[in-house]
Parts: C-alpha cells; structure tokens; sequence
C-alpha cells in the first residue's frame, strides 16, 4: 500500500507530503477491508460515498501543479500500478519496479519510489485508511478553528510497506462527517519513527457520487497547533472510471531507470 496525505515541488512538495510512502508496494489484495473498522472511520467512509462505491472503480485519473506545470497521475486501483507524466520526465509502478524515465536526474532531488504513490495515497483518503494491516486507535475529540473533530490515529502492522513506522492522525468533522484534516508523519527516509507532524486541509468535489479532494492545502504542524500554511495543490479532471487500463500503460519503456529503496 505504503503504502504507508516540501521542497519546491519536487524535494519540497516530497518532504511536506511526505507519507504515503509506498504502501502499495509490499501489499496484496488491497480492495478487501479490514474485518473491523472503527465506527469513526466507517461513518466517514458512508460520507464520502461508501466503501462499495470506492472499490467498484478500477481507474482513478487526474491532473496536480507541479513546478507551474501540469503533472498526470493514472492510477489502476486494484493493482496500485501508477502513471505519471510531465513535460520532464514519466515515472510509472508496473506491479514489480518503480521506473523512471528518461533517467533519476530528470526527476531531481528526492526519491522516484517514495514519490510514486505519494500523492495517490493522500488523494484516496480516507478510502485506503479501510486497507488491510492497519493499526487504529481513537483518540479525544480536537477543535480546530472552532470545528470539532473525531480523531483517529492510523499506524501500520511491521512489514507493511516501505515505512511502516509512518503515522496519520486522521479529523473527521462531527457534523459532515468528511475528513478535513490529516496529519502525518515523515519515516521513509529516516526509517524512525517520529512524532513530528505535517498537516493537510482539504476540500471536497463529488465524482459520480463520491467525494474526493478538489484541493489539498498543507501547513505546518506544531505543538498540536495547525501553524502556518505551505502550499496548495488543486486536483483537477478527476476521473473515477469502471474501466480497467490496459497493462502497456504502466509497462516500464526501453532506457528507463529503475528506483529501488
């Protein structure tokens, strides 16, 4: 999954989305929940459009800022394959290896792996907080900005994915039940655990009956205040598609790099 939602939108949008950190990698049939999930978690789940809704689609589509330019992101939900293009380099997960291409240097600083399904992962919360090897624990209700949150916290079974140290403190508003803010945290590099947080507000759209984020806004994190704010990264041509893509377009081009941790 790891799948366990900044540095100039390359290294600096990495660090401060920092955490899905691959979680589609090491894990297996990710459309099945998990047996038990919280009430909290499944309310929420009812209003962003249901559990069933989310698996019956097979392709997730949409477009991100990235640098000023427009950066494509495919995704086959089942399989977690990814496609990603710009005009400087594709970037794909064909089921075995993260690839790059034409090359490492084209993407710049940070990580091809981490980044693969980094912002997939933010995108289709809380949908993938139902994935299998998840740890939740309920923790005390939190205002923010005079709204009352239910607060869960997300952690990862050992083995999980590529960081599964991560965590995410996920704030489900009390009267709309939508997950407005999520906070997480930073292991892939450090591979520790850590305590430090980053936050991400969203803001929702409704795709053929489910809602999903129109935009993310992340701030800083400190001291259990929501502090000042870093970046804002709009979604744009959603797509929620029944169709499966073919597998060519993941497949790994002749002269590509591949990413390994």
């Amino acid at each position: 999954m790891h799948s366990k939602i900044i540095i100039n939108l390359s290294f600096l949008f990495l660090l401060l989305l920092a955490t899905a950190c691959n979680k589609s990698i090491k894990t297996n049939n990710l459309t099945t929940p998990a047996l038990k999930l919280p009430s909290v978690l499944q309310t929420a789940l009812n209003a962003h459009g249901g559990l069933q809704a989310w698996n019956n689609v097979n392709t997730i589509e949409y477009t991100i800022q990235k640098k000023e330019q427009p950066e494509k992101q495919i995704i086959d939900l089942k399989s977690r394959k990814v496609r990603i293009e710009n005009k400087e380099y594709t970037l794909g997960y064909d089921g075995q290896e993260v690839w790059i291409s034409p090359n490492k240097a084209a993407f710049g600083k940070g990580s091809p792996r981490f980044y693969h399904n980094l912002i997939f992962y933010f995108f289709a919360a809380p949908f993938v907080l139902a994935d299998p090897g998840i740890v939740y624990e309920k923790l005390p209700n939190k205002t923010i900005k005079g709204q009352t949150y239910e607060v869960l916290k997300i952690s990862y079974q050992s083995g999980v994915g590529d960081a599964p140290d991560d965590y995410y403190i996920a704030h489900f508003n009390t009267k709309t039940h939508l997950m407005d803010w999520l906070l997480y945290t930073v292991t892939y590099y450090s591979s520790e655990k850590s305590e430090k947080f980053s936050a991400l507000h969203y803001e929702w759209q409704e795709i053929n009956g489910l809602f999903v984020p129109s935009k993310m806004t992340g701030y800083k994190y400190a001291d259990g205040e929501i502090g000042e704010m870093r970046y804002e990264r709009p979604f744009l041509a959603v797509q929620l598609k029944k169709e499966k893509m073919k597998d060519a377009i993941f497949a790994m081009p002749q002269g590509a790099e591949i990413d390994k941790r």
